[in-house]
């Protein structure tokens, strides 16, 4: 049976280490996740690297393409994937992906969110399967996020048991 981290290394992804610190930088103190037994709450998460280079930023429509905010979508998952393994060790220990509340900077009447939120529940898919992998998701369009951001994700999950 082929595992999470296994599907990570068969896709080639880099995923970015957040032990040292996850947050702080550019947006002050804050947890980076809350974790209630196995339910695990992310911080929303953007398409921006450890060092602060963002990819795409803009509005979805205007600034930037429904494909580019799909691959900026497609990169704030793999980030994420970086902080489960912070909040639980493995993505191994992931049970079920639950709700991902997808935001997306874009001008009023856009219509098209979830070409753009695709892009970020593809790659959880890809990664964890159908099981573990569908997640249910809300698309909210923004007005802007925090350093012109054209993505944002807040995920939740359930995890193994802690011992």
């Amino acid at each position: 049976m082929t595992t999470p981290e296994d599907r990570v290394k068969e896709l080639g992804l880099d995923i970015p280490d957040y032990s040292d610190p996850p947050f702080g930088r550019r947006y002050g103190r804050m947890k980076p996740f809350h974790r209630i037994g196995s339910l695990i709450e992310l911080a929303g998460l953007t398409p921006e690297n450890r060092v602060g280079d963002r990819l795409n930023p803009g509005v979805v429509s205007v600034d930037v393409s429904i494909e580019e905010g799909y691959a900026a979508a497609r990169l704030t998952a793999i980030h994420t994937l970086g902080m489960i393994r912070l909040a639980v060790g493995s993505l191994n220990n992931v049970v079920s992906l639950s709700r991902a509340l997808c935001f997306v900077v874009c001008p009023p009447g856009f219509e098209d969110l979830h070409l753009v939120s695709n892009g970020a529940t593809d790659l959880l898919l890809d990664v964890f399967g159908d099981e573990v992998g569908s997640v249910g998701r809300a698309s909210i369009g923004a007005t802007a996020l925090s350093r012109n951001n054209c993505f944002e994700l807040w995920l939740s999950l359930e995890a193994t048991p802690t011992s």
